[in-house]
């Protein structure tokens, strides 16, 4: 068990051992620690190693800053030229914010950007201060996911993730365009794990549960919908890889060698349409509604997207962080490693 400091405090210590900067560390670890609150394991901290091996490789830097390519007032490109893609997504999020209620609409295209975690860990902030905030994200470097009724790997999972404030607590959608992500895969394989149902295919196409069919030999994962309905997945993926890397000039015709993400944000001030409070009453009601919609199973009611992450997080800053035997043991290694206790 771990309390959010002391691994807020252990991240930023490597990170900074390792030369980044120190504003960088900082909100590099808060948001893996945050994603670890809510639930998000595979995208928390047991990525440190990860990123350790990137910045030791110079596919991270470390230092620096960002280079603004087209600034319009409400919408600006950035070319991260391959700096924490945490700390720039953060950063971005937050001019966006502020942007926002200057136009009622702001957007920022980020680019080269390295990692950026789990994109539901940057929604609070944004979404408290009455705003929605909208993160869409790709790789241009990675290709896992075929198109629909193919099989080579050309697409990545493509994450997105929405949120929106109600009268209660607000609605935090992450999803992505594939059943299931590469992260999760490599949690997989670490534990040595199949997955509960068929969610990737083989390099022939056939269905399977086994993440080593993805990860040594040349399988891919499934688009959202599966075989039957993968056609949607594939066509939010489309829409995602447009908004990100279409819009930000950087995409798979760059071929680019390692970890470089193409990231669409966007944040809208609902008082520049209807108002705050009508936004919220309208999405609160909606949102009682679908609570108090009739369960299939009476044993597991109908939940908001986010509630389960939400509980999460107040248990893990009441009682601490609970990290797998795995990662704990990779933890141990680094502390070793870098001389810094944990």
């Amino acid at each position: 068990m771990h309390t959010q400091s002391q691994l807020i405090n252990f991240c930023t210590s490597v990170f900074v051992k390792l030369g980044m900067d120190d504003n960088k560390a900082k909100d590099t670890s808060e948001i893996l620690i945050e994603a670890d609150m809510m639930g998000h394991s595979t995208h928390g901290i047991r990525l440190l190693p990860l990123y350790i091996k990137d910045i030791e490789a110079g596919n991270m830097t470390v230092k620096g800053n960002e280079e603004t390519v087209k600034d319009t007032g409400s919408c600006l490109t950035i070319n991260g030229n391959h700096l924490p893609g945490i700390w720039l997504t953060k950063k971005f999020l937050n001019l966006a914010a502020e942007r926002a209620q200057i136009y009622g609409t702001s957007t920022v295209l980020l680019k080269n950007s390295h990692h950026n975690g789990a994109l539901a860990a940057y929604m609070l902030p944004i979404v408290n201060q009455g705003l929605v905030p909208i993160i869409k994200s790709s790789v241009p470097s990675s290709a896992t996911v075929a198109p629909f009724g193919g099989t080579k790997p050309l697409l990545t999972p493509d994450p997105m993730a929405i949120a929106y404030p109600t009268n209660e607590d607000p609605v935090i959608i992450d999803i992505s365009a594939s059943i299931t992500t590469n992260n999760m895969i490599a949690d997989k394989i670490v534990k040595n794990e199949l997955f509960a149902f068929n969610c990737l295919l083989t390099s022939e196409g056939l269905p399977t549960n086994d993440p080593i069919e993805v990860q040594d030999k040349k399988g891919t994962v499934m688009p959202l919908g599966g075989l039957e309905y993968g056609h949607k997945g594939f066509g939010l993926a489309l829409g995602i890889e447009a908004l990100s890397q279409g819009l930000s000039g950087s995409g798979r015709s760059k071929k680019p060698k390692f970890m470089n993400l193409s990231t669409f944000i966007q944040v809208i001030d609902p008082e520049a349409f209807s108002g705050l409070n009508a936004f919220k009453n309208e999405m609160s009601f909606l949102t009682e509604q679908c609570l108090k919609n009739p369960p299939i199973d009476n044993n597991k009611k109908v939940r908001m997207p986010g509630q389960s992450a939400m509980r999460k997080r107040k248990k893990a800053i009441k009682e601490g962080i609970i990290l797998s035997p795995e990662t704990n043991s990779t933890l141990e290694e680094i502390s070793k490693k870098f001389e810094i206790c944990l």
